[in-house]
């Protein structure tokens, strides 16, 4: 198990600053923006706290998860705590595809060692599929795989097709629960459904054999992903709703109170390119936002 301080540590580890205030952890997602420490928890700063956050960073805002009952977008994290859950949990069509999964992909533990090396191409298709920028690129996917193995409560899970690595997935045990960090897949080993084996295997071993009280498996995301959260929501996954919070530097925050810089975010955000991703993110941080009354 694994507690905010641990994690802040392996956050270290992987070379992001991190910044602690009275009522939680922060972590530099990317050079512009902290995210709370781990992403997953719900937190209540004050406004003095968040412009010290702000101060400290050096950055252009904060994103966080807080209560239903505070300010911020209405949003969710996607959850399954069924007590019960099985394969009579699932739809007839999911059913279908998690049988095929198990009789053609052999699903268990793995060691970190063997995905940073095996699951390189599952990590490069599935941000080509998704058409997403990745933050463990180079030298970082090493110290990922590193410091994982060094931090209690990561555990490391393969769905095997014969000799080729299919999909894997990253869990991390927080008290009675566990996050779903990092999910991935080759797109040519698809059609074997080992995502779909996979998840099924880890959620029932985390909510039956080990009797833990919920998996989680992220927050409603920036950019657009609704396939993706289809996907959780079919293997057995719910919304549970909860509010997320952008918070803008002062001086960002009255930029885009323009109508007319908002409008040149979202013309950008729909555009290809290189810098595509960051465009979508800065579009999404605008959205939530505005929906959560600044």
């Amino acid at each position: 198990m694994m507690n905010a301080t641990e994690f802040c540590k392996f956050l270290e580890a992987l070379g992001h600053r991190v910044i602690g205030t009275p009522s939680a952890h922060w972590y530099d997602v990317n050079r512009f923006f902290f995210q709370g420490a781990p992403p997953h928890l719900e937190y209540q700063p004050d406004q003095k706290e968040l412009r010290s956050l702000l101060r400290q960073g050096r950055c252009f805002g904060v994103r966080f998860a807080t209560p239903i009952s505070c300010q911020g977008m209405a949003s969710y994290q996607i959850v399954c705590d069924n007590r019960s859950y099985g394969l009579e949990a699932l739809s007839g069509n999911v059913r279908s595809k998690v049988r095929r999964g198990l009789k053609r992909c052999t699903v268990g533990a793995v060691d970190f060692s063997v995905l940073a090396t095996a699951g390189r191409k599952a990590h490069g298709d599935t941000l080509a599929r998704q058409g997403r920028d990745g933050v463990l690129d180079g030298e970082r996917w090493d110290r990922f795989w590193a410091a994982a193995a060094a931090t209690p409560g990561f555990e490391a899970w393969g769905a095997w097709n014969g000799d080729t690595l299919a999909a894997f997935l990253v869990s991390v045990a927080f008290g009675d629960s566990v996050e779903f960090m990092l999910a991935r897949s080759c797109t040519d080993e698809l059609g074997a459904y080992p995502n779909n084996a996979l998840i099924y295997t880890v959620t029932e071993e985390m909510l039956i054999r080990r009797g833990l009280r919920e998996v989680t498996f992220g927050l409603e995301a920036l950019e657009p992903v609704t396939a993706l959260d289809e996907f959780k929501f079919g293997m057995g996954f719910s919304k549970r709703p909860l509010r997320q919070r952008v918070f803008f530097h002062p001086v960002l925050g009255a930029m885009l109170r323009v109508s007319s810089v908002r409008a040149l975010v979202r013309r950008y955000s729909v555009r290809r390119g290189q810098d595509a991703g960051f465009w979508r993110k800065a579009a999404g941080l605008l959205r939530f936002a505005e929906e959560g009354g600044w």
